[in-house]
């Protein structure tokens, strides 16, 4: 009888053991279930957003070429079409009913209401997409994901990684760039204050060859976070014309002039942009001169009878990343835009003379671009200039994003954060 008890109990745990581990094995099971679709939508959201971004940049970028909204629009929809396109986003696939793209003035405040005139900020949304369900769809669950992005012109109040050199603007601005156009060869220094500095000869006086002085001041925020590599002197200039200035300049503020034409220390600092060894100072991608090199005349002006330019430079520099590329041209340790240089452009009539420490102090009208045509001179025996293709527009370090933008001098196009976006 005690037997026949004990079996019968034993019988009865083994049938709650059962239900249990039934029951935990679906509890798993779901988890698991939940746990793919989960990262299923977590992958497609990044691969989303990924796709966005780079449909608002495009947007963005044919705004600021003056296109119209029409065709920003068109450039975001294709931009995404070829992101469904690439590898790793065979699931993407978009029809654009739900894809909205606004435009506005200002980073902050999109609608869809409203027309604006001059749009120079795009907001790209994607909202409610749809995703398969590994296993959502048996509890009738639909899954979606939504992405936006905000692009436009980086702030051009204040840059750094300029160069600390300057010139002059000119005094006909008509459709150039403060008198400046694009194509055309500057000196952007001299071997001496020739009065041919700038585009319509005005010079920044006696004993001032067109370098600063950017040691950290305390006015109007001009020139802040100096670091040098250096204390001072001829050190000061080589370094800073390498790459090693990582001050801010602001347009509106003033800079002071370095006297002295410091030429061995200018161009052994430019000249690594084109020949260095050194990972600290590294030369461009692409350091191919032109046969044909920049002179000046009798008059102090520039002549250069040569056919090679920035836009060859930049067709050129494509052999560099191709596995029959020529050494010789496309430097191992090669940085890209090295040969790039934002220089200040100051307003020459408003300068304010230091007699007892021969400097000038100028006020920053904008940074111009120019690409370094080709080595510089590092002694005055022939006096000879440094030389620079004036470009439209280049990118800078520093600056952050934010609302207030302007085209003055280098900017980028950037992302900014969307106001809407509940991921903010």
């Amino acid at each position: 009888m005690r037997v026949s008890m004990y079996t019968q109990h034993r019988h009865h745990q083994s049938g709650l053991v059962v239900a249990i581990v039934t029951l935990a094995m679906f509890s798993l099971i779901g988890i698991a279930a939940l746990a793919i679709d989960v990262n299923h939508a977590l992958m497609n959201k990044s691969r989303l957003q990924n796709s966005v971004d780079a449909a608002a940049l495009a947007a963005a970028i044919v705004l600021d070429n003056e296109g119209t909204s029409e065709s920003a629009k068109s450039a975001a929809e294709e931009t995404l079409t070829k992101m469904a396109l690439s590898d790793g986003n065979d699931e993407m696939e978009f029809d654009f009913t739900n894809l909205e793209v606004l435009f506005s003035d200002n980073a902050k405040v999109f609608s869809s209401d409203s027309t604006v005139t001059s749009p120079r900020f795009v907001r790209v949304s994607i909202n409610d997409y749809p995703l398969y369900g590994f296993f959502t769809d048996i509890f009738d669950i639909a899954k979606s994901i939504t992405a936006s992005a905000v692009a436009g012109p980086s702030p051009g109040a204040v840059v750094a990684n300029v160069v600390p050199m300057a010139v002059c603007e000119g005094k006909e601005i008509n459709d150039s760039f403060y008198g400046y156009s694009s194509s055309t060869i500057y000196a952007l220094k001299l071997p001496s204050s020739s009065g041919h500095d700038d585009p319509e000869g005005e010079s920044m006086g006696p004993g001032n060859f067109q370098l600063l002085d950017l040691s950290s001041t305390d006015g109007e925020g001009n020139i802040i976070d100096i670091d040098y590599k250096t204390n001072s002197g001829a050190s000061s200039v080589r370094n800073g014309l390498a790459g090693h200035f990582y001050g801010q300049v602001k347009i509106g503020g003033t800079v002071d002039t370095k006297p002295g034409a410091s030429t061995g220390p200018v161009g052994q600092g430019l000249n690594t942009r084109l020949d260095s060894d050194d990972d600290m100072t590294p030369p461009d991608q692409y350091i191919k001169e032109p046969t044909t090199k920049a002179r000046l005349d009798n008059n102090g002006e520039v002549v250069y009878e040569g056919e090679w330019y920035y836009a060859d430079y930049l067709s050129e520099r494509q052999t560099c990343f191709g596995e029959s590329q020529d050494t010789s041209l496309c430097p191992v340790n090669g940085q890209p835009d090295r040969r790039i240089l934002p220089v200040p452009i100051v307003d020459c009539s408003s300068g304010v003379d230091d007699s007892e420490n021969g400097k000038t102090t100028y006020r920053v009208t904008a940074i111009g671009c120019f690409f370094m045509l080709q080595k510089a001179p590092t002694n005055n025996s022939g006096k000879d200039a440094v030389y620079g293709e004036f470009i439209s527009e280049c990118e800078v370090t520093g600056g952050m994003p934010g609302s207030d933008s302007n085209n003055d001098g280098p900017y980028r196009i950037v992302l900014y954060e969307d106001p809407y976006s509940e991921d903010s």
